[in-house]
């Protein structure tokens, strides 16, 4: 068996640190946004899946969230959610993107919307933590176990996270995986059709149990891959 063959799951957690800055209203937000630290942005946007791995709140992203919430500005909230971050190369693109919609929507504006006192936005970064689950897998029955087992971290850490890590949107680890194995192109091919940005983890692991065992019930190979 050649290593290459074998799928490490990963487990993801992260230690979460209020950077002690809120904004009241928009205007603040725009501010405290334009200064913050990448690391900020990427807990706020696309570590945003974690906090809701069950069910997704309306939209897919805080920034998002708290403009509806907070703010009651559904139109904001729409511009912030109906742009894909994973379409940007670095999240200092993102945050210029995000930026630019929060100054245009703003001059649109008769006066500048104020959150109520307690619905303030607190900006927070995090800091990853990855380590092995001890649970790997070298055929199809391992993989689709594997994924029924590990926690919804893991999930996001294989799926969401790795599009980042390998600087390839369409490139989660476990279509790289199966590619790596010369696997089914059409297992792939449903895999990387998963509009991922608008799902929660659950649903996202819902998705891929369905899509394997759709494959491993219509007689393809469930063998070791080589």
């Amino acid at each position: 068996m050649n290593n290459k063959s074998i799928f490490k799951f990963y487990d993801y957690n992260l230690i979460i640190s209020p950077t002690g800055q809120k904004a009241s209203n928009l205007k603040e937000f725009l501010n405290i946004l334009e200064e913050s630290e990448d690391n900020v942005i990427y807990y706020h946007l696309f570590q945003s899946p974690i906090k809701h791995h069950l069910r997704y709140p309306v939209y897919p992203n805080d920034f998002a969230n708290w403009a509806a919430d907070s703010l009651g500005d559904f139109a904001l909230a729409e511009k912030l959610a109906n742009f894909d971050p994973y379409d940007f190369h670095e999240v200092g693109s993102v945050k210029n993107e995000i930026a630019n919609i929060v100054e245009g929507h703003l001059w649109d504006l008769p006066t500048v919307p104020w959150a109520r006192p307690g619905f303030e936005f607190y900006f927070c970064s995090s800091i990853s933590l990855i380590f092995n689950s001890r649970i790997s897998a070298s055929n199809l029955n391992q993989f689709k176990e594997g994924i029924l087992k590990v926690s919804a971290n893991s999930i996001y850490y294989h799926f969401f996270e790795a599009r980042r890590r390998n600087k390839n949107k369409m490139s989660d680890d476990f279509t790289l995986w199966l590619k790596e194995n010369s696997y089914e192109e059409k297992v792939i091919k449903k895999i990387q059709d998963i509009d991922f940005y608008f799902y929660s983890i659950s649903e996202i692991r819902h998705r891929l149990l369905k899509i394997l065992s759709y494959y491993e019930e219509n007689n393809l190979e469930n063998q070791d891959l080589v």
